[in-house]
């Protein structure tokens, strides 16, 4: 099964507090809770996620009713777009958060910018491959996939339990580099992603000609790049589809397009190689509905079920694979899914979010003690 993962896009309290200064939204939340995350985001985050596991679901469940075969292809293609969503919010976030550092500072810290990445994507990790690799016989070569964040590159050859971080390993992959491209200027920054959104769909149409599908999880960096195009020309983007943000009508609309533009995409794609690079549009497609989404308050997306599995969507990303697509004990649906949320939520309760919050914390104690005793001091009284 290709491309039905999602990548890491969860929510950071820390970083994202950061691009308010970025974002301007109209009629901004006057709650301090609500000012810390952009709306709509991790309902977006929680639908992507649930289209992800229901499609791992219906592969191997076989005698449930989400297992016949026209509905594993819709919803294979809606998990399909699951992960084109969270790499777009990836790609937005990511560029959002190094503007503001930029408009604030008049420069990137890369190695701050690696630190908090890390600080936020391995200590969950760790726990999830470690926790594979004491329970699993996994072979010495798909370990190195896995810890070095190549899985991308050798999604067949990876043990299957650990196959879906091939998702992750594009992330780790834009992480790395793109730090270093922004620091090199905005033209710089631009220019690449255009060239990575033209040169990518070229890329995925000459390995279906050559016959090396298995190879395209390493060619889909549009989807990335779309979302840093989002970050860059974010007030023209929203000056352009205002009227899509402000009718929820017009926005609902838009929304039930994109499983319909990615199914299109998908049959299209089928009937040539030469077809391959229109499966862009879908990318940019979704960029455009998520810069209408971060405009609106709507309560489908701002509260509730969809927003809880958002925040969730890191831990789900990682333990939803051996639960829902490894044969075993408890072969049902129903427990299966349960065992998935509550490995989901104890390792968001009691290793991502404590450590987070323990470097944030660090940090909060460096900054005062390297403050000038004047500016404590009026930080104090204010």
């Amino acid at each position: 099964m290709q491309r039905m993962d999602t990548s890491e896009a969860g929510r950071d309290l820390i970083i994202e507090s950061e691009i308010r200064q970025v974002g301007r939204h109209k009629n901004p939340p006057p709650s301090s809770q609500t000012q810390r995350r952009i709306p709509s985001l991790d309902g977006l985050r929680g639908i992507s996620i649930w289209a992800v596991i229901i499609a791992h679901s219906a592969d191997h469940f076989l005698f449930s009713s989400i297992h016949s075969h026209h509905l594993r292809t819709v919803l294979s293609n809606c998990a399909n777009l699951g992960v084109t969503i969270f790499f777009v919010i990836s790609g937005f976030l990511i560029t959002s958060i190094l503007l503001a550092e930029r408009n604030r500072t008049s420069q990137i810290n890369i190695r701050r910018f690696y630190k908090k990445r890390a600080i936020r994507i391995i200590p969950a990790f760790v726990l999830f491959t470690g926790t594979i690799l004491l329970l699993c016989h996994v072979s010495p070569r798909q370990v190195v996939y896995a810890l070095t964040f190549t899985t991308s590159f050798f999604f067949w050859q990876a043990y299957k339990p650990l196959q879906h971080l091939w998702s992750l390993s594009v992330e780790e992959q834009f992480y790395l580099a793109w730090p270093l491209i922004f620091a090199r200027g905005l033209g710089d920054a631009k220019r690449w992603c255009w060239v990575v959104l033209i040169a990518c769909p070229v890329i995925r149409a000459i390995l279906v000609h050559q016959g090396l599908v298995y190879l395209d999880h390493a060619a889909l960096l549009d989807s990335v790049a779309a979302g840093c195009l989002l970050a860059f020309y974010r007030e023209q983007v929203q000056r352009a589809i205002v009227k899509i943000s402000g009718s929820g009508v017009v926005f609902a609309a838009f929304c039930l397009m994109m499983p319909v533009l990615s199914l299109a995409m998908n049959k299209i794609e089928s009937f040539s190689w030469v077809l391959v690079p229109l499966t862009t549009s879908v990318p940019l497609f979704v960029a455009v509905v998520i810069g209408a989404a971060i405009e609106r308050r709507d309560a489908f997306l701002n509260k509730g079920p969809l927003v809880w599995s958002g925040l969730l969507s890191y831990s789900l990303y990682l333990w939803q694979q051996p639960f829902l697509v490894m044969n075993g004990p408890l072969n049902h649906f129903a427990v299966r899914l349960g065992l998935t949320f509550a490995a989901a939520y104890c390792s968001y309760k009691w290793v991502e979010q404590p450590i987070i919050h323990f470097f944030a914390e660090r940090d909060k104690r460096t900054e005062r003690v390297l403050l000038p005793i004047e500016k404590q001091t009026t930080t104090a009284v204010s």
